[in-house]
């Protein structure tokens, strides 16, 4: 992952990302201020809805539903558009946007799908036109690349074979990871 971070730049933010300071304290800007530039949007305002109200948000040819968080996006020139809200009074808005930094890409995820498949479907689409191979992990597994060091955690009741690279040194744990373990490699 490390090699790979190095030979692109792809950038993924999500809904409510830039928003406080690290100690939870808000700026003392325009909502979302700090990331505009970054972004390439403004965010106009937010909306949670109550209860059981969902909204709805179309990419491509698909339809996700949302609940908890939804920032509307005001894309600037050079911004492309990748999902609007297809419901509600901000119906034809932005919900994702993406644009050109560099040599890479900021991607701005505006919206909390219920289920989490409209942000999997944005951030595959991304590593696709990047030709970045995804790894399928079950869903409770996970991998994370962090100060040098690959981390696996296994939250199903399975075990599960993760894709170790051969020659790769594992520190903590074993391959095949057991449920509920950590297994942590280099």
């Amino acid at each position: 992952m490390d090699q790979i971070c190095r030979k692109w730049w792809k950038f993924n933010l999500t809904c409510r990302t830039g928003q406080k300071y690290k100690n939870e304290n808000f700026f003392n800007a325009n909502w979302s201020a700090l990331i505009v530039p970054l972004i390439g949007a403004d965010v106009e305002f937010f909306d949670m809805l109550v209860g059981d109200v969902n909204g709805t948000v179309k990419a491509g040819s698909n339809t996700y539903e949302w609940n908890t968080w939804a920032d509307v996006l005001k894309p600037k020139q050079g911004t492309e558009v990748l999902a609007t809200y297809s419901d509600q009074f901000y119906k034809d808005k932005a919900a994702v946007v993406t644009r050109k930094l560099g040599k890479g890409t900021i991607t701005y995820i505006g919206v909390e799908s219920k289920d989490g498949k409209l942000e999997r479907q944005i951030v595959r689409s991304i590593y696709d036109k990047a030709k970045v191979a995804i790894e399928d992990l079950p869903k409770g597994v996970f991998i994370e690349w962090r100060d040098g060091f690959y981390v696996g955690v296994n939250y199903t009741n399975d075990p599960i074979r993760l894709p170790i690279p051969q020659g790769s040194k594992i520190l903590v744990g074993e391959n095949p990871l057991q449920p509920a373990q950590t297994i942590i490699w280099k």
